[in-house]
């Protein structure tokens, strides 16, 4: 592929930077409203590529799973998921004491299932504004048989892209809840997913669509072993940057 100073396409148009329209005709006539000129296929047929459109609006969304309201909902059927907790969890050598906030927090039961069974949270029900997103967590990770936490971004529908990722056993008694904090940039149809996963690894979609929601997803899988829970706890997505909001999830 040849690009331009100007960042134009100038010979190949690959699918992951746009789609090559006939010669002669504009780019939102061949494609539609929002698809702009990005420089030239083959044979002078214009490179178009969709620019995201300004959809953006304020919205906070917080779950402490202290009721059931939380935009994140279960999508998993089986022995192995996402629960409810309040106290500690049932192994021992895994787990937290308590919440990190509130009474109750989200975990998953190592015990149950099998090796690679996944657990899922998506708010693929709820229609999210197009915005770019600051994303923070508190979660906890003790014991020899942790997986992976991780969090993806992509275009919904797609596959997802990764953002964050920690492998293995990060907490070293059953108080210590682990804070973070993720900008997740503006897609014109994101999905956000956290994972929990010692052997999934996920690609980049090459597709540019026009979609004005985004969705966030949250998947465990189980590890090895059974001293491997996973819990997660004070939830926050704000739209924006997290720059601004950094002292209100992490004060000194």
């Amino acid at each position: 592929m040849h690009i331009s100073v100007a960042e134009g396409l100038t010979r190949n148009c690959l699918t992951s930077n746009g789609k090559c329209a006939r010669k002669g005709v504009a780019c939102d006539d061949a494609f539609g409203e929002g698809w702009i000129d990005k420089g030239k296929c083959c044979n002078e047929r214009p490179c178009c590529i969709y620019k995201c459109p300004n959809l953006c609006r304020s919205a906070n969304y917080s779950c402490g799973f202290e009721d059931h309201s939380c935009v994140f909902q279960f999508d998993t059927l089986g022995d192995y998921v996402w629960s409810y907790k309040t106290g500690s969890t049932t192994t021992a050598g895994t787990g937290p004491l308590e919440a990190a906030e509130g009474t109750h927090y989200l975990y998953t039961d190592a015990n149950n299932g099998e090796n690679g069974t996944t657990a899922i949270l998506t708010t693929a029900a709820t229609n999210l504004p197009a915005c770019p997103y600051c994303l923070s967590f508190k979660y906890h990770m003790m014991g020899p048989h942790v997986g992976t936490l991780e969090f993806l971004a992509g275009e919904k529908g797609s596959t997802l892209r990764r953002v964050w990722k920690y492998i293995g056993g990060l907490s070293f008694s059953h108080d210590d809840w682990r804070n973070d904090t993720e900008n997740i940039p503006q897609y014109c149809n994101p999905v956000v997913s956290m994972t929990i996963d010692s052997f999934i690894f996920f690609g980049t979609n090459t597709e540019l669509l026009k979609v004005k929601h985004m969705t966030f997803t949250i998947i465990s899988t189980r590890g090895d072993g059974t001293i491997g829970d996973i819990a997660i706890d004070d939830i926050l997505l704000r739209t924006g940057a997290c720059g601004k909001y950094i002292n209100d999830i992490f004060p000194n």
